[in-house]
């Protein structure tokens, strides 16, 4: 369904690289809707105690296999924490970290399915289950957790394979999309594996991304006169770049700010002194800027 202030104001972009609580209260309680109702019956039966088949999801099954393969995310599921200070204790909204989150979204997508009920089992007081639909289970779960994610802004998408992929700013894409082939194939490696790394849910991968990219920074500065200094090619490159003074002289002093970054945070050394980056906005911010730098000196490169 799409919501009527989507019509008017337009989707949110979805630029949002944590879960927000609102977001995992509602995901944990569309999850145990589904154990409730035997949408986790097929891989953890609840076995009826009169022989007759499936009745549910078995809750002490269920926890044991996510316990085992995801084994931060507790259930019963988490939503609230006990704080205490010297005067009085509270609870507070709890919301575990994004990766943990994700992995429960696959967990739960390998294994729903949609049952079909059969007659009331009145003594036990539940319904069997003829059979289950793994691809309409999938299917709804799917939408479900797409709908919440594409409300609230949240960059990842669950895929019909199973997989979560992160979902680019759009300027940040359309800057990987141009940067051009060079001849340099060392530096075309370099630029592939960030603009790929950057797409990756784990904040830790894009900040390798990050990493790579200012490698690639580095190796194209050599590449337009192997024979020169890294100053004097680069400083040839760009002259190249721009004509008039004016421009090519902002060409130097980004050239020379972006390098001061790299050198400044954790991203091309790793002494003590070096500031490391934590927040994935930073890390989008500086791979867009320097992409787009990127972008117009393998234009000129050739």
């Amino acid at each position: 369904m799409k919501y009527f202030s989507d019509s008017e104001r337009g989707a949110l972009p979805r630029t949002n690289n944590e879960i927000p609580y609102n977001v995992w209260y509602g995901l944990t309680a569309y999850i145990q809707q589904l154990i409730d109702t035997g949408y986790f019956g097929d891989e953890f039966p609840d076995i009826c105690p009169d022989g007759q088949g499936c009745c549910g999801t078995d809750e002490r099954i269920f926890s044991s296999h996510l316990k085992a393969e995801i084994p931060r995310i507790e259930y019963p599921f988490i939503t609230e924490k006990k704080v205490s200070d010297d005067w009085m204790s509270k609870r507070v909204p709890f919301t575990p970290d994004y990766l943990e989150v994700l992995d429960l979204v696959q967990f739960c997508y390998a294994n729903v399915s949609k049952p079909t009920l059969r007659q009331f089992h009145s003594f036990f007081g539940h319904h069997h289950i003829t059979s289950f639909d793994r691809s309409a289970g999938q299917a709804e779960f799917l939408d479900k957790v797409d709908t919440m994610f594409s409300r609230n802004g949240v960059a990842y998408r669950l895929n019909a394979d199973g997989q979560i992929t992160r979902i680019l700013n759009p300027s940040l894409g359309s800057v990987i999309g141009q940067v051009s082939k060079t001849l340099d194939q060392e530096l075309d490696d370099l630029i592939e594996k960030a603009n790929t790394k950057i797409c990756n849910t784990d904040v830790q991968v894009r900040y390798e991304a990050l990493k790579q990219l200012w490698d690639a920074f580095e190796r194209i500065k050599t590449v337009f006169n192997p024979s020169q200094s890294k100053k004097q090619s680069m400083t040839q490159l760009l002259d190249v770049c721009a004509s008039d003074k004016e421009f090519r002289d902002q060409l130097e002093s980004e050239a020379k700010a972006l390098t001061d970054i790299g050198n400044t945070f954790f991203i091309r050394h790793s002494e003590v002194t070096q500031v490391k980056l934590n927040d994935s906005d930073h890390i989008e911010y500086l791979f867009h800027r320097l992409a787009s730098f990127i972008c117009l000196l393998a234009k000129k490169l050739g």
